[in-house]
């Protein structure tokens, strides 16, 4: 079988294992550079111009990523070098397929690949974007997409400032011996950056929220949040030289207690388990069913997640920890995508719902559906719903309902 028969079986998902082998043994092969070359500049012909090049890097890293990955399971390898003939000319498949997202359904095992790029219509609902509410410590309530940079509130003894989409603390005198909170929330379609009173860096996601004193005093520093959150924690040290301990409070029985690392946590209720996933550092967390009930624990290392699991459906014990997560996937969110590798269809919506500010409604019990695949968050609600639309998932809009049709 030729390269371009393999080329064209590569694109409509009809290559067995074998041959799909064979076509990637080919894209290394020095003798098919010329033809490569030829049927890329073919391709890109046909990709829009002022989008290739955006889109290739983007693809590149996306490729590039998930070979080191593969070789690294297979062969324990820390490093893969890529033919760069290989990453360009499979950028050029997808972009030949159509930039912008790449989708496998699999349902009553049959897959289907699916591609597309859609023109944004006059009237759409538009992807979220930065912003988010202040709550200061008397209840005030500024919304953070209205204002411009500059110092917005004081409160105990720091000046919050405002710059680029960004909330920090500076600190401007002494506090009082009071302990004051604020909270910054997202709703539905925004996501937000702040810097704590003690340096460390939060990204709050889509329908979330982060509570934390002014200024971090005692022993410890604890914050509470509800929704999915990514943490890179500051080490700071007390004046008798100890480690000072950063808590988080996620709902009255699960707490993360962290010493100066990275990590993420989903704890949205709608999800049925709160999962904390470690990226790098040393992480413990605990759980609690109940009050009578004993204290779980277990300590996270890099690449680990843990998951407390919901009482009201837990058949197993109430915190297990994962250790190989899809770090990719968790990540996909502050990243600027969404990764749906494996999600069901209820699931794939209720995080639509969050960034698209939609209410989700079904007539009727959707079938089975496993997707997978990535899009960009940056696509307009109309643009993500064709894309599932192609690979069967019916729906219509109003307003802010999106309903998903049998």
């Amino acid at each position: 079988m030729d390269l371009k028969q393999l080329l064209e079986d590569y694109r409509n998902g009809r290559l067995t294992a074998e041959q799909k082998q064979a076509f990637e043994q080919l894209l290394h092969n020095k003798e098919s550079e010329e033809l490569l070359q030829q049927l890329l500049d073919e391709s890109l012909e046909r990709t829009v111009a002022v989008e290739a090049e955006e889109t290739q890097k983007f693809i590149y890293q996306r490729i590039r990523d998930q070979h080191i990955k593969e070789d690294n399971r297979k062969s324990g390898s820390l490093v893969s070098i890529l033919s760069k003939t290989w990453l360009r000319y499979a950028a050029a498949i997808i972009l030949m397929l159509g930039a912008g997202a790449y989708f496998l359904l699999n349902k009553k095992n049959d897959k289907t690949a699916v591609a597309v790029k859609e023109q944004q219509p006059s009237e759409d609902i538009a992807p979220g974007h930065e912003g988010a509410v202040l709550t200061l410590a008397d209840g005030t309530m500024v919304d953070l997409d209205t204002l411009h940079n500059g110092i917005i509130a004081r409160q105990n003894g720091a000046q919050v400032v405002l710059k680029d989409g960004l909330v920090t603390y500076d600190p401007a005198g002494l506090s009082n011996r009071e302990t004051t909170y604020n909270t910054i929330s997202t709703p539905k379609g925004r996501q937000f950056r702040i810097v704590l009173p003690d340096g460390s860096g939060v990204w709050l996601n889509a329908a979330s929220s982060i509570k934390y004193p002014t200024v971090f005093t005692g022993d410890e520093r604890r914050v509470e949040i509800d929704g999915e959150a990514y943490f890179e924690v500051k080490k700071v040290k007390l004046p008798s030289g100890k480690k000072m301990p950063f808590r988080v409070k996620i709902d009255d029985a699960t707490e993360v207690e962290v010493l100066g690392t990275s990590f993420n946590i989903n704890s949205y209720d709608d999800e049925g388990s709160i999962k904390t996933t470690l990226l790098e550092g040393s992480v413990r967390i605990v759980h609690r069913q109940s009050a009578v009930d004993n204290v779980n624990q277990l300590i996270l290392k890099p690449g680990q997640q843990a998951i407390a699991h919901s009482p009201l459906t837990i058949d197993h014990s109430p915190l297990t920890i994962h250790h190989s997560p899809d770090v990719d996937q968790v990540m996909a969110w502050k990243n600027g995508l969404f990764n749906f590798n494996g999600y069901d269809l209820k699931t794939v919506m209720r995080e639509l719902g969050r960034w698209y500010d939609l209410d989700i409604v079904y007539e009727g019990e959707p079938e089975p559906v496993e997707v997978m695949g990535e899009i960009q968050r940056n696509l307009s609600l109309s643009q993500v719903m064709k894309i599932l639309q192609r690979i069967h998932i019916n729906y219509r809009v109003e307003g802010r309902k999106l309903i998903i049709m049998k």
